[in-house]
């Protein structure tokens, strides 16, 4: 509660999964271990008194309300021990940006005690490549994110954003270096239910690059 915490609280919560986080606009910051092991203690002091920058990112959405994506008890728990999966693809953060529904927390955020900027993309065939700028005062990593969107004749039920790449980057203050992500052949694939094999998707392609897959600043067309 409000009123009895200090001026500047800041949250550290120990939890499996998604977390509902309705009080998240009256704390200074959230810090999401998830399920340490028995260094925790160690790994969260050295975070909060500056000794370490966290560089973690969320690997799952957390929702606004207890049911953002709306699931009928058909799809959950289930009816006579029978759940039907007609979500079909949209999980998670497929089906957030599918819907246009912002969560509390997109998949893929995470704060640290720098800022990046990213700049200057380029496509040569399936090679995507940019600039990345440790822009604050703090060393810190930062995990670069590419998604994909097929093309826009696709009708294979593709969700309009897909994770393709990721890595993590260290960067001392004011320095910067260049990405490469090369996409695999999966990466522009889909899975034919016909042939019961992956085949690759032909036309123009998306690529989006940013530090979530809510917040994609660079974009660029790739063909494949």
């Amino acid at each position: 509660s409000s009123d009895v915490c200090s001026s500047d609280p800041v949250v550290a919560a120990v939890t499996p999964g998604a977390l509902l986080t309705p009080w998240r606009d009256q704390v200074k910051a959230i810090l999401i271990p998830f399920m340490p092991g028995q260094e925790y203690g160690n790994a969260v002091t050295e975070i909060l008194f500056g000794l370490a920058s966290p560089s973690a990112r969320l690997p799952l959405s957390f929702p606004v309300t207890e049911n953002d994506e709306l699931m009928t008890v058909e799809q959950w728990p289930g009816v006579n021990l029978h759940a039907t999966y007609s979500e079909k693809m949209l999980i998670g953060y497929r089906w957030y940006t599918a819907n246009g529904v912002q969560p509390a927390f997109p998949f893929g955020h995470g704060l640290t005690y720098t800022t990046f900027a990213y700049s200057n993309i380029k496509v040569s065939g399936r090679a995507v490549s940019f600039d990345l700028k440790n822009t604050g005062a703090a060393a810190g990593t930062e995990t670069p994110q590419l998604y994909v969107s097929f093309p826009a004749n696709n009708t294979q039920g593709e969700p309009p954003l897909q994770l393709k790449a990721f890595s993590k980057v260290a960067l001392a203050p004011g320095a910067g270096t260049t990405v490469t992500y090369t996409l695999p052949d999966r990466a522009v694939s889909y899975y034919d239910i016909g042939s019961h094999q992956w085949t690759q998707a032909h036309g123009t392609f998306t690529v989006h690059v940013g530090p979530s897959v809510a917040l994609l600043p660079l974009s660029a067309p790739l063909t494949n």
